[in-house]
Formats: C-alpha cells, structure tokens, sequence
C-alpha cells in the first residue's frame, strides 16, 4: 500500500477538489501531447550550423521553457513525459484525500505524451537520413553498451527522484497535516515557485545528459536508436531505464518525510 505524502508549503487552507470530467481530461490530453512534442522534437534538435553553441543546452532550455508557461485549465504545467507521470503518482499527486487515485487523469495524460511523442517519431521517420545526420543525438558509441545502459538507469533514477521532490513543495497539505494534496485539490503554484522549480530540473537534465551521455527517457532512446539504425540497440538501455524508474519510485516512497518531521518543517516555516 502506497504511503501517503505529507509536506508543508503555506498556511493557506485547502483548496476544494472540483469533480472530475471527461473535459477535463481532454484538457490535459492536448497539454500533455503538446509538450510531449516539444521534449521529444528538443531530442533530435538539428543545429544551425557547427558554430551553434547552444545546441548541447536545447533539451533543458525546453524543459525550463515547458514548465514556466505551458499550463493547464488548472494552472498546472504537464508533465510531458510517462516518466514523470509515474514519479508524481509515486508522490501521492494523483491521489486525492480519500485515498483514490484518478486513473482517468493518469491515463488521459500518458495518451496525450503517447500521442505527441508518435506524431515527432512520425515526422523524425520522414526525414531520417538529414536528422539521423545532423542532430544532437546521445552517443553510446563513446562508452561499452553495458555501461552507457548502466548510466541510463542511473541517470533516469536520478531524475526521476529530483523531478518528484522538485515538485512536493509546491503542493500544500491537507489541514491536519495528514497527507500531501492531489494536483486536482492544491492551489495553483506561482511563477516565483515554478521558475525555482523550472531551473532546477533543466539544470539536473543538462547535468545528467552531458555526465551519462543519455536521454534518461526510453520514447526518446528509442527514436534515437531508431534514427541511427541499430533500434535492437535500444533493447539494454531501455531495460536499465526502466530499473531504473522503478528504483526511482521505491525511494520517493521509501524517504517520505514522516508526520513529526513535518510538525518541525511547519514550526519552522
């Protein structure tokens, strides 16, 4: 059984969760598949030209760019990505006072990352000998193909941990301090948050892309590999990525901050 997540943000009072509809969701579906085209296309960036220093800082500069001014009819930014879908959910995020988790929601945001992500592989497909040759694509090449898997599903571990503890503060608790609000129930956060929280992420991304040589995302490591030929490539990294995710998850449950921490991070504030 999921433990629930407690944290202090303010002493604003909880907001009152608004009943779930299937427009809602619709929102969400065309958020999430916007941004998931601007990660995933931010992947296979093709520079202007060999004097474009700025190409090795596209995919975060998008990150940063997604989360301070795509929003939903909530004011929440996506989440872009499968990967942060399922760290969120790990966080409590998705489950509301009740114990009930909106699988509706979740599953309304992952078609729309589904959808985004299909429709860049499509397009990338279209054009592959010009992107497969000019864009900034990871380089497995310059490490064994066990080790560059290996630093996969370190590097996803990684982030998958810091984009779930970037997000927690941003959320408010409910008034006894007996869990950690759903997305649907908390206040929307302000741009002063957001740009820390912004900043942050884009700064661990560029941090583990440059440090592992990876993409920390198994749609993109397989559209890379599939844009270089080698699409069987992508089989161990994916595997590792997946571990881990999945180890990712086990640590944002595992290091949830317990009732008297949160009594002290209260009295603090």
């Amino acid at each position: 059984m999921m433990t629930t997540l407690r944290i202090n943000n303010d002493k604003r009072p909880a907001a009152a969760p608004s009943p779930k509809n299937y427009d809602d969701v619709l929102k969400h579906t065309a958020l999430e598949a916007i941004a998931s085209v601007l990660i995933t296309y931010s992947s296979a960036y093709i520079p202007e030209s060999e004097a474009d220093h700025l190409k090795q800082y596209v995919t975060s500069l998008c990150i940063f760019a997604v989360i301070m001014t795509l929003k939903d009819s909530e004011y929440f930014f996506p989440d872009s990505t499968p990967m942060t879908t399922t760290v969120l959910y790990a966080a409590t995020l998705y489950t509301d006072e009740d114990g009930n988790t909106d699988w509706v929601e979740i599953g309304g945001r992952i078609t729309g990352q589904l959808l985004g992500y299909a429709a860049v592989f499509w397009l990338c497909a279209l054009n592959k000998d010009n992107v497969a040759t000019l864009s900034v694509l990871a380089a497995p090449s310059l490490s064994s193909e066990f080790v560059h898997a290996f630093n996969e599903g370190l590097g996803t571990m990684t982030e998958g941990i810091a984009i779930a503890f970037a997000t927690i503060p941003l959320i408010s608790p409910y008034d006894n301090d007996d869990g950690l609000q759903s997305k649907a129930e908390a206040f929307p956060p302000d741009n002063a948050s957001l740009w820390i929280v912004a900043l942050s992420l884009s700064s661990i991304h560029y941090t583990l892309e440059r440090v592992f040589r990876g993409t920390m995302n198994p749609l993109v490591t397989v559209m890379q590999y599939y844009l270089q030929n080698n699409l069987s490539g992508a089989a161990l990294p994916v595997v590792f990525q997946c571990v881990g995710l999945y180890l990712a998850v086990l640590y944002i449950q595992w290091c949830v901050p317990s009732k008297t921490t949160l009594k002290k991070l209260r009295k603090k504030r």
